[in-house]
């Protein structure tokens, strides 16, 4: 196949392994490939990735909160944000839902309760820049929202995701891993976003690839000619693929892909 111009990768569960750690030779890898525009679509905070990626922070891509903003050296390609009015609603649905703990996720940084446990653990794990206040709804007055995140205990987002009624509001619920529920405007999502680095740069859909590992990647193949379900990914996600690749996330997959690609 002829080498991607752009390559969207979505980190957990994809480029990262399970201690949330990114292969050793990315960094070298994206430096050595100018031709390739590089992308990483998460949920995670812009803040994080870029902490995280510090090394090559300005030589990549952003699509960050599942599509909720675009970033690429000091700026915003573009953002997605909600209604007040709408923040207010999500945080109304969701605040005392068993195990439910929402976040809300600003462009500036995210605001959590101070609730101790494994939803403040999670949380630390995916945004650098958070502000504790048990005041949820003053945050998003203060702000510009891109989705309210919503932390579910137990592994059982699934579950509570699939309970939930479709919204008819111009918001839309999306699985987003076993433990995360996001609710943003309908027009946000990794392939929206994609789309807009694709228009920026004058790149089409065939010369584009997408590698992801859950059903809030679906978007994102949508968008890219040329598909990588993890050897790790969610059925769902399998059956839409082009590709499945050999190894997990744990064994290095994406690198070993990206190798025979460029052969």
């Amino acid at each position: 196949m002829t080498i991607p111009k752009i390559i969207a990768l979505d980190l957990d569960g994809t480029l990262l392994d399970s201690r949330k750690r990114f292969p050793a030779e990315f960094p070298a890898w994206v430096k050595s490939h100018p031709e390739t525009v590089f992308v990483l679509a998460s949920g995670r905070q812009i803040y994080a990735l870029m902490d995280q990626f510090h090394e090559i922070k300005d030589d990549l891509w952003y699509i960050a909160e599942n599509g909720g903003c675009v970033y690429h050296a000091g700026e915003f390609i573009c953002v997605d944000a909600m209604k007040t009015e709408d923040s207010i609603k999500v945080l109304e649905e969701f605040s005392g839902k068993d195990l439910c703990e929402p976040l809300v996720c600003g462009l500036k940084s995210a605001y959590v309760r101070d609730c101790g446990g494994q939803a403040k653990e999670e949380s630390t794990k995916y945004y650098s820049k958070i502000e504790y206040n048990d005041d949820l709804f003053s945050c998003v007055r203060k702000d510009k929202i891109l989705k309210i995140a919503i932390f579910v205990n137990d592994f059982r987002a699934e579950e509570v995701y699939s309970s939930l009624p479709p919204r008819k509001d111009g918001l839309a619920n999306l699985l987003s891993g076993d433990s995360w529920i996001d609710v943003a405007n309908a027009s946000v999502g990794k392939g929206a976003a994609l789309s807009a680095i694709q228009k920026r740069l004058g790149v089409s859909f065939e010369e584009t690839a997408a590698f992801g590992d859950y059903l809030n990647d679906v978007s994102l193949f949508e968008a890219a000619g040329e598909t990588y379900a993890m050897a790790n990914a969610h059925p769902g996600l399998k059956e839409i693929a082009k590709h499945v690749t050999k190894y997990t996330n744990d064994e290095n997959g994406v690198m070993e892909a990206l190798k025979e690609m460029y052969r």
